[in-house]
């Protein structure tokens, strides 16, 4: 079945109607009373405004959100990215038809897809290679919206932030950089007016004002205190001026403050929110990089396997700290080894092999518990100044200060015996591997980032 929404109910050519049982609906509150699931949507295309408003009461649905949805006719002033494009013949229709079932097939429906992310996954995952395109608006506060996670997010809070947070958590990845703007510090508005102030009162009523020097007296004025009957003359030494280079000449500050008669030779420049009306200067203004996204091979693995299992959420207990950090604190420890030989540490990786074969076998719940029991061991052995990190979902690292070769085996002796109790306990087959490196055995060409690409190129 197919649901044709016109606001005349204007019927489909006879091509459509030969193939498929068409249910015509004037508005959306009409198919709310049945809520019969089509195949597809089709939208009498002559009124732009009408068919944005349907397209997007079909997104924001809980049930229909991601089906087709098709225009009898395109127009600039469509939102083009809540549609599937002009309704095509009624073969190449079937055909699309065809192949939303069988990606509708190889999805996982889970409880999670009652939640915006999950709906917007599934969007996604039933159009192959599809972009999220900004479209510019002059009246938005921040210039560009992304008006299908608006759809899918309901309008709930900012579309950028939510967007944000999908990159983090790699359920989207970037495609290509189409603008870079500068934003509010404060609220994000991309509506912004620069205006140059004086830099000594900071007061806006400056003005160009040339300006002479006199080289006799170094008096610096006004050119037209310099005109005497048609003359150059210095109005406090009274030489006249003839040459330029030898008498006189331009000096740099050349425009005059009109509150506080300051002279300088450039304004301060100060960035003014049309939105907060807050002023900030222009190195405070936030970068907000406008891009194309699509959905990651971590959305993708969502989509046909219902759940990714995320190591650190069994591992919360371990507070790790950022790649960036511990990097930083790397580096540092490497720095200082090699300056002062009694100063010692050791780094330590886990890497786990097969998360992703596990997750199928026994559950994303129950290789959480084995995980997060792991996790308190793995706690137990660790002192306070050591520091954790998480550089990939299976991969770990330890920095362990103060730990020289011989304390090294032991730790390393120490948490094999405790990962085998617990494979012994659980009855898992968790594989893992274990990369170690102590500070006596660095090479002086190595910063952290190589040391930790290494390491990481032995455990793979």
């Amino acid at each position: 079945m197919l649901i044709s929404f016109s606001p005349n109910k204007i019927g489909l050519p006879d091509a459509y109607a030969n193939l498929y049982r068409i249910h015509y609906c004037s508005d959306f509150s009409e198919w709310e009373v049945t809520k019969t699931v089509p195949l597809a949507f089709i939208i009498d295309g002559k009124d732009a405004q009408y068919v944005n408003k349907m397209i997007n009461k079909i997104r924001r649905d809980d049930v229909v959100f991601a089906s087709l949805c098709f225009v009898t006719e395109l127009s600039v002033a469509l939102d083009h990215q809540l549609l599937d494009g002009q309704l095509p013949e009624p073969s190449v229709l079937q055909e699309k038809i065809n192949d939303v079932e069988d990606l509708s097939k190889s999805f996982k429906n889970t409880e999670t897809y009652i939640t915006p992310q999950g709906r917007l996954i599934k969007y996604l995952w039933l159009r192959t290679g599809f972009i999220i395109q900004p479209q510019r608006e002059w009246k938005n506060s921040r210039y560009y919206r992304y008006l299908l996670l608006e759809a899918f997010n309901k309008d709930t809070g900012d579309s950028f932030a939510w967007l944000r947070k999908l990159a983090v958590a790699k359920i989207l990845e970037p495609v290509s950089l189409i603008d870079r703007q500068r934003e509010c510090a404060h609220c994000r508005s991309a509506h912004l007016s620069f205006i140059d102030i004086c830099p000594h009162c900071f007061e806006i009523d400056i003005a160009l004002q040339p300006s002479l020097h006199c080289f006799t007296c170094g008096c610096v004025d006004a050119q037209d205190k310099f005109l005497h009957a048609g003359m150059l003359k210095c109005p406090k030494c009274s030489t006249h001026l003839r040459h330029i280079g030898s008498d006189y000449d331009r000096p740099l500050e050349n425009y005059q403050c009109q509150s506080c008669n300051h002279a300088f030779s450039e304004g301060e420049i100060r960035v003014r929110c049309a939105v907060c009306e807050k002023s900030m200067k222009p190195d405070e203004l936030v970068i907000n990089e406008i891009q194309h996204w699509q959905l990651s091979d971590r959305g993708r693995v969502i989509a046909f396997r219902g759940e990714v299992f995320d190591l650190s959420s069994g591992f919360d207990q371990l507070d790790f700290i950022s790649k960036e950090l511990f990097v930083h604190d790397l580096d540092w420890m490497m720095v200082l080894s090699h300056r002062y030989k009694n100063i010692s540490f050791s780094l330590f990786g886990i890497y786990f092999v097969n998360l992703v074969e596990l997750v199928d076998e026994i559950g994303h719940t129950r290789l959480l518990q084995v995980m997060e029991s792991f996790a308190q061991r793995l706690r137990n052995l660790l002192r306070i100044p050591d520091l954790s990190a998480r550089t990939a979902e299976n991969m770990l690292w330890l920095l362990l200060p103060n730990t020289d070769k011989q304390g090294l085996a032991g730790f390393h002796k120490r948490i094999e015996a405790s990962m085998n109790q617990l494979m012994l306990e659980s009855d898992q087959k968790l594989i893992y591997r274990f990369g170690s490196i102590s500070s006596d055995q660095l090479s002086d060409q190595e910063d952290a980032e190589l040391l930790l690409a290494r390491l990481s190129g032995e455990l793979l």
